[in-house]
């Protein structure tokens, strides 16, 4: 019953994406030659609408044609809304080249390519609404109990209940677990606090007497050697199935699925600052950037001025760093030191009253006033304004063996504060608390996370008792 009202609700889906495309199509012709015509002027005259209209039948079949062999249709119930945007985006840019490049080619009506940017932007637009109107939702739908899916779980361990913890949170998925499958003899009670539904042996039998939809494999890597015995038997069934692989205990930072010719590939700790994410993030720095040095720029110039007068030496100090990817940078700072500062340390940490402190520098250590200069390397591209601070190669080289996964805190960029730095981690602090805390910002970055940790630097990250 569950499955045949899936078809349904998709075939009116299908209905209502095509409706969207047909509205959008329509309404691009009033948009361009009626409301625009102000904005940007019509220079070729103005066509027929009826040349425009009757062709709203040929769009609906490409888009329909493109977005069922694209995939757009397929589940994405345990998914969240940004692959489903980017799924529905491919797909109506592959549909647009494919309608453009028709229209390109037909001599009896030119189009206008105002009307077709019109639309693409319009059904863009539309789709984004509905997809995010139509989650909200089934969501709320999902929470009071409707459009569930059964779940059986195979393996009674401690993947399945790591798995399970996580599902409790999401209710608005709709994922009814009716119990557990073990791999070995029933025992007295179930691991995982599930109902235990019986062993392998049972398994044909359970999914057609609970009406399974979805099966969830947690296996551990030691039950490998049952898995083509599983598999055969879920494979008779009309069943969607999905493996938790075992490697929950490797990652830290998050993973990603992608397909390679037809094989799935798993990347674990891999950083959520990529593709968009990663050009958002560079925008950001540089308008972030941009704003400080308009800001500071006669703090600066006074602080250069300061430097050169009552300390010997230049005013700005490069120092290697290492950045995103292990890679070295020359990092900016006012010289706070003086100049033969580590020519008989060494590459060391600065201590509570370091006689190699300049008084100048003193000064601009405790209100972090030295790290100003740093907006250049951002604007460079090799920091960013948010993000952990970098360390001296020869000092990582020391860190790695010492503290475990410090250098997955490199798989960003370096920033100028960090999550760490406004909760009070600086100067001769707690080195594994601040990997805590670095790995805790880069597995929950978001634009407005930067955004949060800049405004506290304002207020709690310039001056600090450990900064020295």
């Amino acid at each position: 019953m569950l499955k045949e009202h899936q078809r349904y609700f998709n075939m009116f889906f299908q209905f209502f994406d095509m409706f969207i495309v047909a509205l959008a199509w329509v309404l691009s012709y009033p948009l361009r030659f009626i409301y625009l015509a102000d904005i940007i002027p019509v220079r070729k005259g103005y066509p027929l609408y009826d040349e425009y209209f009757y062709i709203t039948g040929v769009i609906v079949i490409i888009w329909y044609a493109v977005f069922n062999l694209t995939g757009v249709y397929k589940s994405r119930r345990t998914q969240s809304l940004w692959p489903e945007l980017l799924a529905l985006a491919r797909a109506q840019t592959v549909a647009f080249i494919i309608f453009a490049a028709l229209t390109f080619l037909t001599t009896a009506v030119m189009f206008s390519r105002g009307v077709l940017l019109v639309f693409f932007v319009l059904v863009n637009v539309f789709f984004v609404v509905e997809r995010i109107a139509l989650r909200f939702f089934l969501k709320n739908l999902r929470r009071k109990g409707f459009n569930r899916r059964n779940v059986l779980i195979v393996g009674d361990n401690e993947i399945a209940k790591a798995f399970l913890e996580r599902l409790h949170y999401h209710p608005e998925l709709g994922l009814a677990v009716m119990g557990v499958i073990r791999l070995d003899e029933l025992p007295e009670s179930s691991r995982t606090g599930l109902q235990v539904l019986g062993t392998c042996a049972d398994l044909t039998k359970v999914l057609t007497l609970h009406k399974i939809d979805q099966v969830f494999l947690a296996l551990r890597n030691a039950d490998r050697d049952q898995l083509d015995m599983i598999l055969s038997s879920v494979m008779e069934q009309n069943v969607d199935v999905r493996i938790i692989p075992d490697l929950h205990q490797f990652i830290t930072l998050g993973c990603d699925v992608e397909e390679f010719e037809g094989m799935p590939l798993i990347s674990l700790n891999q950083s959520p600052i990529v593709g968009w994410n990663s050009v958002a993030k560079r925008i950001s720095d540089i308008l972030y950037a941009s704003l400080a040095f308009l800001i500071f720029s006669p703090l600066m110039a006074l602080i250069a001025l300061a430097i050169k007068i009552f300390s010997p030496g230049p005013i700005i100090h490069r120092q290697q760093r290492m950045g995103l990817d292990g890679r070295v940078f020359q990092m900016l700072k006012f010289r706070t030191m003086r100049v033969d500062a580590e020519s008989a340390t060494g590459a060391v940490w600065a201590t509570k009253n370091d006689n190699r402190v300049t008084w100048i520098g003193k000064i601009l250590r405790r209100t972090s006033l030295d790290e100003l200069p740093q907006f250049i390397n951002v604007l460079k591209g090799e920091m960013s304004c948010v993000g952990p601070r970098p360390e001296r190669p020869e000092l990582v080289q020391k860190f790695k063996h010492d503290i475990p996964k410090y250098m997955l805190r490199h798989k960003v960029k370096a920033g100028i504060t960090g999550w760490a730095q406004v909760n009070g981690l600086r100067g001769d602090t707690s080195l594994e608390k601040r990997i805590e805390y670095d790995l805790y910002y880069i597995s929950n970055w978001s634009l407005f996370f930067d955004f949060k940790i800049m405004i506290m630097t304002l207020f709690k990250g310039f001056v600090s008792k450990n900064a020295y």
